[in-house]
Formats: structure tokens, C-alpha cells, sequence
């Protein structure tokens, strides 16, 4: 048998993010889930930018660019740190919400600068009912936090 060193899912996710950058991170840890879109939205004031996002389709959408903060489910996880849900339009504490409608499940986790600061969210998302899996959200607040130094 060969003794061949693999690296880690999580040193593979800092490594990508150092010789690639970003977008290619963001599609590997895309796939390893079945959600369409995983992005970093940046905060800025009361609005979330897309400043790097992977759609598993490579199609267009604009409407992914700007999104106000009272109207997306990143408020959530500013607020709270984390914040998932699998389908938005049957979870109770979504009820009457603006956000509503068009996004239907999304996991999303706040990014601090070193100082403490919010940068934005690490998020996957999708227009259709999609769960995570426990193991995974482990190992995203495990990689998470490695985008940060790769941030402007």
C-alpha cells in the first residue's frame, strides 16, 4: 500500500484559498453540500454586498450583487453568530418576513475581522429546501474563519 500524505478537508480549504483564492474555496466547500450558491456577503451600513460568490449553475444573477440587511437572512447570523434554516417558508420563526419568498434555505456564519470588527457572512443558500448536516456545519466553523485573512 502506498503511504501518501492526503491533506485534511480543512488544511485542503486553506491551501485552495492560498494558490487559488476565494472562488475556488467557496466552490469546493459548494460541494460538499447539495445548496446552489455559497458567498461572502460584505456589511456595509445596512446593506450586504456579494463580494465573492459560487453559483453550482454559473448562471447570472443580479439580483444576488446588493441585498438590504432588514431583508435578508444574514441579519440572522450578524445577530446571533450563525444562523441556518432548511426551508423558510414553513419555519415559525420566519413568519411574515420581507426576506421570505425567494430564498428557502440558507446557513450563514458572521465574519470578524481580527479586531473584532463584523466583516460580513460566510453563507450557502438556495431557492429550494436544502438541509446541512451537523458534521458540516462543525467543519465550516472550523474553515470559516481562514477566509478572513484573504478578505480586503
Amino acid at each position: 500500500m502506498l503511504d501518501v500524505d492526503l491533506p485534511t478537508p480543512a488544511a485542503a480549504v486553506r491551501n485552495l484559498l492560498a494558490s487559488g483564492g476565494i472562488v475556488p474555496a467557496l466552490a469546493m466547500l459548494n460541494d460538499r453540500t447539495s445548496f446552489r450558491f455559497t458567498a461572502i456577503y460584505k456589511l456595509n451600513g445596512d446593506v450586504m454586498h456579494a463580494a465573492h460568490a459560487f453559483d453550482r449553475a454559473s448562471e447570472y444573477r443580479t439580483w444576488l450583487k446588493v441585498v438590504p440587511l432588514g431583508k435578508s437572512f444574514c441579519q440572522h447570523a450578524v445577530e446571533h453568530g450563525e444562523f441556518v434554516t432548511s426551508h423558510a417558508s414553513q419555519d415559525q420563526r420566519l413568519t411574515n418576513r420581507p426576506y421570505t419568498g425567494m430564498v428557502e434555505s440558507y446557513y450563514g456564519r458572521l465574519l470578524t475581522k481580527e479586531c473584532g470588527k463584523p466583516y460580513g457572512t460566510f453563507i450557502h443558500f438556495d431557492l429550494e429546501p436544502r438541509s446541512i448536516p451537523a458534521e458540516e456545519i462543525h467543519f465550516l466553523r472550523e474553515v470559516i474563519p481562514h477566509f478572513v485573512d484573504f478578505l480586503e
